[in-house]
């Protein structure tokens, strides 16, 4: 092999070396919800989470089945609210959005750069608990970003779950 191969090699190994080290240490700074996709009505963990006590899969009802937690739609929430909590401002306008046929906006929290692959599936299957990248939701009234969710996050507790910590597992 030639010097010059060899050297370009090297400056490769180094550049990828260097670009690791930096989105381990770095990350991608998680992205604020845009001003559009504020939530229309306003939903407050301590209460559902926190105070009843439902678990996180009875509202987010795909995280055991896909790769992304789901939602849940006006139909889900007046399952309940069709009785509880009906003179409360905030229920009468998902109420609204109900009798029109509308789906609720609710406010971003969690956006993962697009190059990587994300299961929640793989994590309720693994019981890796909601809180270890949330947080304590159930004490949260408006949900926030408690840990930046950067390469050496999910590496480190890859490692501490045994889990793969081969690129292609996250990245696409």
């Amino acid at each position: 092999m030639s010097r010059r191969r060899v050297l370009g090699l090297a400056a490769l190994v180094v550049a990828t070396v260097v670009v690791g080290v930096s989105l381990r240490t770095h990350g991608a700074a998680p992205e604020p919800a845009s001003p559009d996709s504020s939530g229309t009505v306003s939903f407050d963990h301590t209460i559902h989470a926190g105070e009843y006590g439902m678990p996180c899969l009875s509202c987010h009802v795909y995280a055991a089945q896909s790769s992304s937690a789901g939602l849940p739609s006006a139909r889900k929430c007046m399952g309940c609210h069709k009785f509880a909590a009906k003179d409360k401002p905030a229920v009468q306008a998902l109420a609204a959005l109900f009798e029109k046929g509308e789906a609720p906006r609710w406010q971003r929290v969690t956006r993962l750069p697009d190059f990587i692959y994300f299961s929640h599936r793989m994590h309720v299957r693994s019981k890796i608990d909601c809180a270890q990248c949330h947080g304590d939701v159930k004490a949260m009234h408006t949900v926030r970003m408690v840990v930046n969710m950067n390469m050496g996050f999910c590496i480190d507790c890859h490692s501490e779950h045994n889990a793969t910590v081969d690129c292609v597992a996250c990245h696409k």
